[in-house]
């Protein structure tokens, strides 16, 4: 068995812990201010913004709180208006109390014209100057709105990645879902792992991805944290692909396994990586693994706030490429929140410096084609002198042997 910790230590990090969907104490945001925040974001560079603009549906959730029923939102100096649809109305003005919730159409049969709509609504009000993120639009709806838009006299700003930079500092609610994410997580796999190597051996990638989903969804989460990709489970030679989709190859003792999974609740994430050896370490990982370890403690010692983002990636990258490695061929490190991958971005060109709060992964990796990979992450809150590691799964070479 891996020296991984026992369910009652994993769980007294977190017995004072309430759901927070529940609790309204622990998760209250306060969603006043993101938008205080995301309005004066917008205003930077801008001499006059009279309205800012969002369509993507997952700044709209981290500005109301709503996940499903806005299509646009409407941000002012002051007060807030957002366009829903007839079959969810009801809900959304029940969850955004404080935001003016509009129809753009008198019956649900209607099809309206949405951006004139907004147009209209943007000209009563009397706004002249408003900005948005024209990535967050469809090529249709942007022509559209800018078309209306110029016919009103309103003039049109373009704000790329509007609220990357206000999304990549997380409040209390952000981290203390985000650390109950990761509990969820690192509990479901000490879990899965609890029969030895003889509950993985001989089983396939696919079975142990559903295992471990059901056992986080089992233990509170709303779903495994990667609906786009789903989790991935990589045995032998396939844990040399970075993001290999888990199939009907089935667990051979004395191979590399690597695991790269989270829990989703409330529209948080957590992400977490390792690679662990059902019934022996193959000779590769014998000198690969400590290296990635090595690669994952120099980078988190450069995680601090006001440190160059592109130099974290860079000391763990060199430190695999050193040991005479080839390069992993990404970032070495993301944000994780209403997005599994968003700002900040620990990539080698990165000129943003990080700072307090933000949330990012960790995690480089040696992938040897044919042979087998390996990859460790972790989940890093920003400090001013440093940085907090969320959970406490280990990642030395010893804890990672399966008997």
């Amino acid at each position: 068995m891996p020296t991984l910790p026992s369910r009652s230590s994993l769980r007294s990090d977190h017995e004072s812990f309430t759901e927070p969907s529940v609790n309204g104490i622990l998760y209250a945001p306060d969603f006043p201010q993101r938008r205080r925040r995301a309005f004066e974001a917008a205003r930077r560079g801008h001499h006059r913004v009279d309205a800012v603009i969002l369509c993507d549906p997952r700044d709209i959730h981290y500005l109301t709180g709503t996940s499903h029923g806005i299509s646009w939102l409407v941000l002012q100096a002051e007060g807030t208006f957002a366009v829903s649809r007839h079959m969810l109305v009801s809900e959304v003005r029940a969850a955004a109390v404080d935001c003016e919730i509009l129809l753009a159409s008198t019956r649900s049969t209607d099809f309206p014209d949405l951006e004139c709509f907004v147009i209209g609504e943007l000209t009563r009000r009397g706004l002249a100057t408003v900005v948005l993120d024209p990535a967050k639009l469809s090529a249709q709806s942007y022509l559209r709105f800018t078309s209306h838009a110029a016919g009103a006299n309103l003039a049109v700003g373009c704000v790329p990645e509007l609220l990357a930079g206000v999304r990549a500092v997380k409040d209390a609610a952000e981290i203390a879902l985000t650390r109950r994410c990761v509990w969820i997580a690192e509990q479901a796999f000490v879990d899965l792992l609890h029969g030895g190597a003889a509950a993985l051996i001989g089983r396939t990638e696919r079975e142990l991805a559903n295992e471990l989903k059901g056992r986080m969804w089992a233990l509170g989460a709303d779903r495994q944290g990667f609906p786009e990709t789903g989790i991935i489970v990589a045995s032998g030679p396939n844990s040399a692909s970075a993001h290999h989709a888990p199939g009907h190859r089935r667990i051979v003792a004395g191979e590399a396994l690597l695991f790269d999974w989270g829990a989703e609740l409330a529209g948080y994430r957590s992400d977490i990586t390792r690679t662990v050896f059902p019934g022996g370490v193959p000779e590769f990982a014998l000198q690969a693994y400590p290296i990635v370890e090595q690669a994952l403690h120099h980078a988190s010692q450069r995680l601090r706030a006001g440190a160059p983002m592109g130099e974290i990636d860079r000391v763990a990258r060199d430190t695999i490429t050193d040991a005479g490695y080839p390069e992993f061929h990404y970032g070495v490190g993301h944000g994780v929140g209403l997005a599994i991958h968003e700002a900040p971005w620990l990539r080698a060109h990165s000129t943003e410096l990080c700072e307090t709060d933000m949330l990012t992964t960790i995690e480089p990796g040696i992938y040897l084609p044919d042979v087998g990979g390996i990859r460790i992450e972790n989940v890093y809150r920003v400090t001013a002198d440093g940085n907090e590691r969320f959970g406490n799964l280990p990642t030395h070479l010893g804890a990672m042997l399966i008997d």
